[in-house]
């Protein structure tokens, strides 16, 4: 086979691995390991998928798709850090495939992205955190140099590497593949969670209660960060608005109690905004937005009987806190996380501190979370973790609102909802996938900022002037052929 019949076949290849139909090919063979409870296996095949793709795929992006298969079926693996560690050649294996991308399509690295300054900020805050205080056992160990590293400097080179790889194409529209992947992995949580419901019918019906998941947060927090994307396609698909609603339905069936909370909020926010701004299915998002209020009135006691356990949850938990006879773990960790600030307030307890395991111990490799990132934030990396941290999130909204784009504010809805979801789990502390996730999704709102023309929020329609499509030429690359 001659290099010009490879390079044409590899080419399509590369085409394929970008396309919808790709993507629900990966969807189908997941969805059968997620379901048949083979998670292990699954997160297996699929990083094995995600290392062929960096391998012979150019673009960067073609790996989300599995990315995202792979932990949401990972997340199912509760504790299995015993498990994985046993498959430390697999993982060395993915580290060559993945140096091996970035030789054979080597690009000059950019940091010129405008969070770079507050993520560098917040990198130092990170590492400095706990310094005159936390034993060098703990700082040095393996889990703590590892959210330092990826919480820290870590995020800043992928950033930077978003910011290089992930630009503007003329072959697709960046913000329509984002918004279908993102779509997608909302389509298998939900699948999941209601196969699982589907699996344990007789104990549903039995007891016409939620099922309890171990995994029910981790789900609720994909869900979330996916359903402002399933608003955003129904520009092109009128169809993914009902999707939005059947994630949050989802989110209920997991039981967890902040993404009732938080997901009705999102909910609000996400109806508010398109229902504001998306003219021209205006009459559509009101329609089942009625229509789902008359349903809820009208099967009102259905719905609370069946996710009553969930409120009672919620409401005992708020309850415990206002008589003081507190059963929550998390007001303890609150408290204590209050306690260490006010102990260190200058750079914290550092992020391997592991001094309250005694309230939380959690899963195994795992920092001792304070299960709300603000509170983490004080207390790990004192005043100024927090002055760092609160320069970041002011750089972010700089970014988002400083050119108010239908996508720029779907992105600052699904990176709200995160923070959101922060303030009673790990969350925007959890690098992988959460941090990862939304640090890929500024970069990409920085790209096509400069590149892609956009609908606007305030007219309704893309802005196509002769200069955006100059600009987008000017920001495409040339394809690139392997070193």
């Amino acid at each position: 086979m001659n290099r010009t019949l490879f390079m044409e076949k590899l080419e399509r290849v590369r085409e394929l691995m970008i396309t919808g139909r790709y993507m629900m090919l990966l969807f189908t063979v997941t969805a059968v390991f997620a379901i048949f409870e083979w998670n292990v296996l699954g997160v297996l095949v699929l990083a094995c998928i995600v290392g062929v793709t960096l391998v012979i795929c150019d673009d960067l992006l073609a790996t989300f798709m599995p990315f995202m298969l792979v932990c949401l079926v990972a997340s199912k693996c509760y504790n299995s850090y015993s498990i994985f560690i046993q498959y430390v050649p697999l993982g060395i294996v993915l580290i060559v495939c993945l140096i091996l991308h970035f030789v054979l399509y080597r690009k000059k690295l950019s940091f010129k992205g405008s969070l770079t300054g507050s993520m560098l900020f917040v990198s130092v805050a990170v590492t400095l955190g706990g310094i005159g205080f936390i034993s060098k056992e703990e700082y040095f160990s393996g889990v703590s140099l590892f959210n330092i590293c990826a919480l820290g400097f870590g995020m800043v080179l992928l950033y930077g590497i978003f910011y290089t790889h992930l630009t503007v194409r003329k072959s697709y529209s960046l913000i329509e593949k984002v918004t279908l992947i993102m779509v997608i992995s909302g389509c298998f949580a939900s699948l999941v969670t209601i196969a699982f419901y589907m699996v344990n019918i007789n104990e549903v019906l039995e007891t016409r209660s939620l099922l309890f998941m171990q995994w029910r947060n981790n789900y609720s927090t994909f869900l979330m960060l996916c359903i402002p994307f399933a608003f955003l396609r129904g520009n092109k698909q009128p169809y993914s608005i009902v999707l939005g609603f059947v994630f949050y339905f989802c989110i209920l069936l997991t039981g967890s109690r902040g993404g009732l909370v938080f997901g009705a909020v999102e909910m609000l926010m996400c109806c508010a905004l398109f229902i504001l701004y998306d003219r021209r299915r205006r009459l559509t998002y009101i329609t089942i937005c009625v229509c789902i209020v008359f349903a809820l009135l009208i099967f009102s006691s259905e719905f609370i009987s069946f996710f009553g356990s969930t409120i009672d949850r919620l409401l005992s938990a708020i309850n415990g806190v206002l008589i003081g006879e507190q059963q929550e773990v998390r007001y303890y960790q609150y408290m204590r996380g209050i306690g260490d600030f006010l102990e260190h307030p200058i750079f914290g307890t550092g992020i391997g501190y592991m001094g309250n395991r005694d309230v939380y111990a959690g899963a195994d490799f795992s920092i001792a979370w304070y299960h709300c990132a603000p509170i983490q934030i004080a207390a790990s990396f004192g005043i100024v973790g927090i002055a760092a941290y609160s320069y970041q999130f002011i750089r972010r909204m700089i970014l988002l609102w400083k050119k108010p784009t239908m996508f720029n504010m779907t992105v600052f809805l699904s990176y709200v909802s995160l923070e959101l979801m922060s303030l009673v789990n790990p969350g925007i502390f959890s690098p992988i996938p959460y941090l990862l996730i939304v640090t890929m999704f500024f970069a990409i709102v920085e790209r096509c900022n400069e590149g892609e023309p956009q609908e606007t929020i305030s007219t309704g329609t893309p802005k196509e002037s002769d200069d955006k499509k100059d600009e987008l030429q000017e920001h495409t690359p040339e394809p690139v052929e392997i070193a």
